[in-house]
């Protein structure tokens, strides 16, 4: 898919001030996707690059290319880069960084570049919150978001399990399970004046400190 097209999603949820209008547009946004751009886009959308730290503050978007006349990037091609960048280590690293940052941005026309240095800063604000994105993947794959949000739970990772669902749907959600390691998120818990209360809700039960 094109970045660009991503862009303008992100700009229409923007422009969406109702929670289920910014669902509807996300979820259609969803269904247009490759399965191997599931994880990419979504993070982009978020604002939460998969790549983590990339290592590229505000100031290195000083004295980056003018926009592109036209749009050429893809999602990939953006995933790829911020890849690139994390990866970077070193000596002369900061240098690499910044090249790839400036071939980066001399693909990207103006709207896009706004977008990345949205997203490189942690500055994307337009709405599309996690659990916004839940619900639009529940809606794109046609699967209950109670049970999204329980594989979420047990995953732990936003960008897996909406990948999962739009592939296999509520079959594939249903296999996710406990996996020793994994922390469960505290999405679904519910709350408790202390442990003897909580015990009194659940009965007996193993506690890991």
């Amino acid at each position: 898919m094109r970045f660009r097209e991503l862009v303008d999603a992100s700009r229409a949820v923007a422009a969406t001030g109702a929670r289920g209008g910014k669902v509807a547009v996300l979820a259609e946004f969803l269904r247009r996707l490759a399965p191997d751009e599931v994880a990419p886009a979504i993070g982009m959308l978020l604002g939460e690059p998969r790549q983590g730290q990339l290592g590229v503050g505000w100031a290195s978007l000083a004295g980056l290319p003018g926009p592109a006349d036209t749009a050429s990037l893809s999602v990939a091609d953006v995933d790829r880069a911020l890849s690139a960048m994390a990866a970077c280590s070193g000596p002369g690293s900061r240098g690499e960084r910044l090249g790839l940052l400036a071939d980066l941005f001399a693909r990207a026309d103006a709207d896009e570049q706004a977008h990345l240095g949205a997203l490189i800063g942690g500055e994307v604000r337009q709405g599309a919150l996690a659990g916004v994105m839940g619900d639009a993947v529940a809606r794109a794959a046609g699967v209950e978001p109670g049970a999204f949000r329980r594989a979420l739970m047990l995953r732990g990772d936003l960008g897996a399990v909406a990948e999962l669902a739009l592939a296999d749907g509520a079959a594939g959600l249903a296999e996710v399970g406990l996996e020793v390691g994994r922390p469960v998120l505290p999405m679904l818990a519910g709350t408790a004046e202390d442990v003897g209360a909580a015990l009194a809700r659940t009965g007996p039960a193993g506690v890991e400190w």
